[in-house]
């Protein structure tokens, strides 16, 4: 160093401190580009209603919609674990083995039955492995099923309505005064 008017001025920098600079400058920018892309990015990529053909024709309008069958009936391990699930051939039959409904999709969940064999659902809402989600966090603290799965109700097919992102989910937390933090939802 040299004394220019009495004070110590610093060299200049080395290649290497000016490229460790823009290392981190490149850095920065790429990481804060991620989150950006990363918050409005839909978890499935394109986003459409889907409805895909299921084993049995069932009517969520009939069942919890006219019925007004709680969706945790169905749902049981909604209230009890991170997945809602789908009911057994069983659950079902515990309403149907007393009715007399002569129908095409009656008859074929009565084989099922018979044969002690599973009804293999498609599922309708996924989400990437790089996301934790609880149904039972969000089932005590009393958000309604439709908040995340949209009219489902009103369905006499069931269909995907609600897209599933990260703003969707933080804008939900925010509303309801519920943690943001990225661990929250990310492990």
């Amino acid at each position: 160093m040299r004394k220019i008017g009495g004070h110590a001025s610093l060299k200049p920098r080395s290649d290497i401190a000016r490229f460790a600079t823009k290392i981190l400058a490149v850095l920065a920018v790429g990481f804060i580009g991620f989150v950006v892309f990363f918050y409005a990015a839909p978890f499935q990529y394109s986003f459409s209603v889907w409805a895909p053909d299921q084993p049995i024709a069932y009517s969520h309008k009939l069942h919890a919609g006219d019925l007004e069958i709680n969706c945790q009936y169905c749902h049981a391990y909604a209230r009890r674990s991170e997945m809602a699930g789908v009911p057994s051939v069983s659950k079902c039959m515990n309403c149907h083995s007393n009715l007399t409904i002569d129908s095409e999709q009656i008859a074929k969940l009565t084989e099922h039955y018979d044969q002690d064999k599973p009804l293999e659902w498609i599922r309708i809402y996924d989400l990437p492995d790089l996301v934790w989600f609880s149904h039972k966090r969000h089932i005590a603290k009393e958000i309604a099923c439709q908040k995340c799965h949209g009219p489902v109700q009103t369905l006499v097919t069931n269909a995907r309505l609600v897209k599933h992102n990260m703003s969707f989910c933080l804008n939900c937390h925010q509303e309801n005064g519920a943690p943001t933090d990225c661990l929250t939802c990310h492990m």
